[in-house]
């Protein structure tokens, strides 16, 4: 069997890092408010919208992920501003907003990204008349539900909505789904996180303003509320939603007041954490959407509500990354370095508050002896709460076996140290030795600098702990015929 010569010692070193969330500028589009968008794949697409005066255009935006750089695709089959837009598989969809006259439609285009073209599916089910609607797409459907008839200032006789309706695109056809519970409502936002889809927060034309959340199970039909938004409720807000976790902010609020908050929701807890303020200025009637792990909001009314003469479009185009917990590793030495059976590998987390590793143990450092290939993984979680999971594999060679944490040098004299690891103490036996035959012990630490030096004699003592911190240490002993014999000692905790 081959026996490893060297100090068997790896040291293995994980950093922990948490980052805030944050929001970068990318290419602006032109200026626009109350337009529709959504997406597919790598790409993101805006259309219709107010824009200039306009208050219902047909122009539509492609804007690629990879380049950050936005091109014209063909018009929209109708103008709109204040609808919606869902997306199913390479299909995206924009429907039910005001054509132009104040008042709502319930006409709904379909787009087809390979071929740039534009179909009018069929009409949408309920009212004939709806925009400021909240929608989302959800297992191969597309929902459009809640909105309001016609485009009024808060408080005039306008109607809200709370019906909410299934666009079947294999069919073309609309199915009524159960109605919202919550109030009626325009000026919602939907979004959906895997058979789950939302709708919160809005107003209605009393002006009442809502921060509810409600779940709408597609397989039952059935809605349940949830926990309401912590932040001020408000109208005309965006959302978008990646992996388990849903997005929502900006928008106005009862009070007139363009907010730029930003808000995430968590499927898995039912509980709400604020994020950094979104990176431009408050408004109203922006777009959201999200691709892969990021999310997407731009364009809107940074003016005041309800005073088209003083409109203030946006032309700004923001991408968000929600980077908590993110965790790197680094480590003191090669991790492809291939060890022997038995080796000593510490391993060390740092930069948390807790920690738990794949062993069971709790400690930032843990002390490990692989006699096969082993990955190690240590869950990080600083005093924020925020957690990150880094692991490492350590690659063993079967074929030589160590011992000891340093290679048995002399064969004249056999060492045991019982117990070990030590408490305390722990008794010194040595073989090989005369009664009264005196020798050195050294003690080292994991570097190998010395920290202890004892004389010893005989064949058995006991030798104490002393001020040694719980870890690996490492022992020499040195015999008067300059012969030695080494091994290491663990120290558990008092």
């Amino acid at each position: 069997m081959k026996t490893k010569t060297l100090l068997s010692l790896f040291c293995i070193l994980f950093s922990f890092s948490s980052f805030a969330q944050s929001w970068t500028l990318k290419s602006p589009l032109g200026k626009s408010r109350g337009s529709s968008a959504f997406s597919i794949g790598t790409k993101g697409y805006i259309g219709t919208g107010d824009r200039g005066g306009a208050f219902a255009t047909s122009d539509f935006w492609e804007w690629d992920q990879a380049t950050n750089v936005w091109t014209q695709k063909a018009n929209v089959g109708s103008p709109y501003w204040l609808g919606v837009g869902f997306s199913i598989g390479t299909k995206g969809y924009i429907g039910a907003g005001d054509g132009g006259g104040f008042q709502g439609t319930n006409t709904l285009w379909e787009w087809d990204q390979a071929t740039n073209v534009w179909t009018q599916k069929a009409n949408m089910g309920g009212p004939a008349l709806r925009e400021q609607a909240a929608a989302f797409s959800l297992g191969g459907f597309g929902y459009i539900g809640t909105g309001t008839d016609k485009y009024v200032c808060p408080g005039s006789t306008n109607t809200s909505y709370k019906d909410l309706w299934q666009f079947n695109p294999g069919t073309n056809a609309w199915t009524q789904m159960a109605n919202l519970p919550g109030s009626a409502r325009y000026g919602a936002t939907g979004f959906s996180i895997g058979t789950k889809g939302y709708i919160t927060n809005g107003q209605d034309q009393t002006l009442n303003f809502f921060s509810d959340l409600w779940e709408w199970d597609q397989p039952s039909n059935t809605w349940s509320q949830k926990a309401n938004c912590p932040g001020t409720a408000r109208s005309g807000l965006v959302s978008f939603s990646i992996a388990t976790k849903g997005y929502m902010g900006t928008g106005v609020d009862k009070a007139g007041n363009n907010m730029n908050d930003f808000w995430r929701w968590d499927q898995a807890v039912n509980t709400w954490k604020q994020m950094p303020n979104f990176g431009g200025k408050g408004r109203y009637w922006a777009v959201g959407f999200s691709i892969g792990n990021k999310g997407y909001v731009g364009t809107g009314d940074s003016g005041p509500v309800c005073n088209d003469a003083q409109k203030v479009e946006e032309t700004d185009f923001w991408e968000f990354s929600d980077t908590t917990c993110l965790v790197t590793a680094a480590t003191s030495s090669d991790p492809s370095i291939t060890v022997c059976k038995g080796s000593t590998v510490y391993v060390s987390a740092s930069g948390g508050g807790t920690y738990s590793w794949n062993t069971g143990q709790t400690t930032s450092s843990i002390i490990v002896y692989p006699v096969v290939t082993t990955t190690y993984s240590v869950t990080v979680t600083n005093t924020s709460g925020c957690s990150g999971v880094v692991t490492i594999t350590i690659p063993v060679d079967t074929s030589c076996w160590v011992t000891t944490g340093i290679a048995q040098l002399n064969t004249e004299h056999h060492v045991d140290i019982m117990p070990n690891p030590m408490s305390e103490s722990s008794l010194l036996i040595v073989s090989g030795v005369e009664a009264s035959e005196p020798y050195e012990v050294k003690i080292l630490d994991m570097l190998g600098k010395e920290v202890r030096s004892i004389n010893l004699s005989g064949r058995q003592n006991t030798i104490e702990r002393g001020g040694l911190n719980e870890g690996v240490y490492f022992y020499k002993i040195i015999f008067r015929n300059k012969s030695s014999s080494s091994g290491k000692i663990i120290i558990s905790r008092q």
